[in-house]
């Protein structure tokens, strides 16, 4: 209703303006337009450093937010996207210092937890996993629920202390809250994995590798888990499909992971 209220007002002042003369339509049609670029400028390019992110040019994607913040006027989200796209390129401290900036004002509870997420996610690239764990557990204990908290909760329950209960039974209640999500799938079947239940655990991970991900993590895992069925040319497979993802500053898996268990199920194969 209010852009329809809007569009209706220009189009009648534009009207009155042209009846007046051309000449005063006209400046009224530049400033009209002039005003409409300003004010969607941000949104401009954020969708193409949309586009560019979703091609995989992260550097690029950075520097398409970049003009939208810089502009003044960009809404939370494409700051917050831009924060985002900033850890994935490295940049941790300007990332952390957007979404402090954010959470500096008064922000309803949905973006304001959104932001405390992303912040997690900056405490956990500073290696301070047990600071973005307390603020997430925070989060989740006020009641806050999302398939990106429970994933990232997950992920770091399983990295500091991967073979409790506590840890397997907060998983398994992601699990059940958006079984599709391909983080908390991650987690699930690294869940079964570290518990020597690899048949549940490529269950889990076939379902993610029908849909031929690009994230090394889905490829690395669900190598590991041919290797322990003994199924080693379908684990060498898998890891050859790493070849095709794409690496950024948040991939967990380090290259060295990978060729150490390709070298090992190459012997195997070998054998």
């Amino acid at each position: 209703m209010g852009k329809l209220f809007y569009a209706v007002v220009v189009g009648a002042i534009l009207f009155f303006a042209y009846k007046k003369s051309v000449l005063l339509g006209l400046a009224a049609t530049v400033i009209f337009i002039a005003y409409f670029i300003y004010t969607y400028l941000p949104q401009i390019y954020c969708i193409i450093g949309k586009r560019k992110f979703g091609e995989g040019k992260y550097d690029e994607a950075a520097q398409w937010y970049k003009k939208a913040v810089d502009t003044g006027h960009a809404k939370g989200d494409i700051r917050m996207e831009y924060s985002y796209i900033l850890l994935r390129t490295g940049d941790v401290d300007k990332a952390e210092q957007i979404v402090n900036e954010i959470l500096s004002y008064k922000l309803k509870p949905q973006m304001r937890a959104r932001a405390v997420i992303q912040r997690c996610m900056c405490y956990y690239k500073r290696g301070n996993i047990k600071e973005a764990l307390d603020d997430a557990m925070e989060l989740y204990n006020d009641g806050y629920r999302s398939i990106m908290l429970y994933g990232m909760i997950g992920f770091f329950m399983i990295e500091t202390d991967p073979d409790s209960e506590k840890t397997f039974d907060f998983c398994c209640e992601a699990y059940e809250y958006a079984n599709d999500d391909r983080d908390i799938c991650d987690n699930m079947l690294i869940c079964h994995y570290n518990r020597g239940e690899y048949e549940r655990a490529k269950e889990i991970s076939d379902s993610v590798l029908d849909a031929q991900p690009l994230f090394v993590e889905a490829w690395y895992h669900g190598a590991q888990i041919d290797d322990k069925l003994g199924d080693y040319a379908a684990a060498l497979e898998k890891l050859e499909r790493i070849k095709d993802c794409r690496r950024s500053f948040m991939t967990t898996i380090p290259e060295s992971d990978v060729k150490e268990l390709k070298q090992a199920v190459e012997q195997k194969l070998s054998e």
